[in-house]
């Protein structure tokens, strides 16, 4: 089709008034085809030439400023009143194309913490430590678990709003001082699984100064499966089957689920 238009182009030179439905029916060809061929080669150019145009505006501004992203190049160009500014994700598009957008710093992610096998265990008294996620009508919470695996007893339970390697440790004080106030006072293995919260720096120093760490598995046998299994219950048997108040703070919801396990 653009050979056929070329050659047309060409044929008006000698002819200039040589129409294209004749050209048409010279060639052939339905006239409303080499109609629309011309019209969109025309909008093609068009829409090149805009393109071309954005490309050294957006080249021009990022020359200026070569630490900026391409928001700030954005709102850079927004400035200019007199020019209509092209959009964010446009900008971001001709950055990514002409090579000038800063590359992303990535987080470099720590390794995440294999399980331990159940046979390198450190001989204590087991605590197992788990966040489990509650639905409000006013947003999500999440609730630690602290269980002695020995007596299978809910050491505490600490409801919170967001997972923190703070909360986590606070959970797990408490819940240790609920033993120690019954007088077992052996060292303990604590017990989670591969949680940021629980992996971070400052669990890892609650857990030394109590005794040793593990990561577990569920399907460990003596692995968190039996804190899974209180998770449901947990669930199932108590929260699911009353209503909470709603739009009330953490503390408040903590003060429900505790009176919810007393039951």
């Amino acid at each position: 089709m653009d050979e056929l238009l070329a050659c047309y182009q060409e044929l008006l030179g000698d002819h200039p008034k040589l129409s294209l439905s004749r050209f048409a029916g010279e060639v052939e060809r339905p006239y409303h085809v080499l109609r629309d061929a011309r019209q969109n080669a025309v909008r093609s150019a068009q829409r090149t030439e805009r393109r071309q145009h954005v490309l050294e505006e957006v080249r021009l501004k990022a020359l200026e400023e070569p630490l900026s992203g391409y928001r700030l190049i954005y709102q850079a160009l927004q400035q200019d009143v007199l020019r209509p500014a092209p959009g964010l994700h446009t900008v971001r598009r001709c950055m990514v194309e002409l090579k000038v957008q800063r590359p992303v710093p990535r987080k470099k992610r720590r390794p995440s913490a294999c399980p331990t096998s159940i046979v390198l265990w450190p001989a204590a008294r087991r605590v197992q430590i788990d966040a489990t996620r509650l639905s409000l009508p006013d947003g999500i919470c999440w609730a630690y678990l602290v269980l002695d695996v020995e007596s299978r007893a809910l050491l505490h339970i600490e409801v919170v709003r967001n997972l923190s390697a703070s909360s986590a440790v606070t959970a797990l004080q408490r819940g240790v001082h609920v033993l120690h106030h019954l007088g077992i006072d052996e060292q303990l293995l604590i017990m989670t699984d591969g949680g940021s919260d629980f992996t971070s720096g400052a669990f890892q120093t609650a857990c030394q100064e109590l005794g040793h760490w593990v990561r577990a598995k569920v399907s460990q046998k003596g692995g968190m499966g039996i804190l899974e299994r209180l998770n449901r219950t947990f669930k199932y048997d108590g929260v699911f089957r009353e209503e909470l108040t709603k739009y009330c703070p953490a503390s408040c919801v903590q003060h429900e689920v505790q009176e919810l396990v007393q039951l």
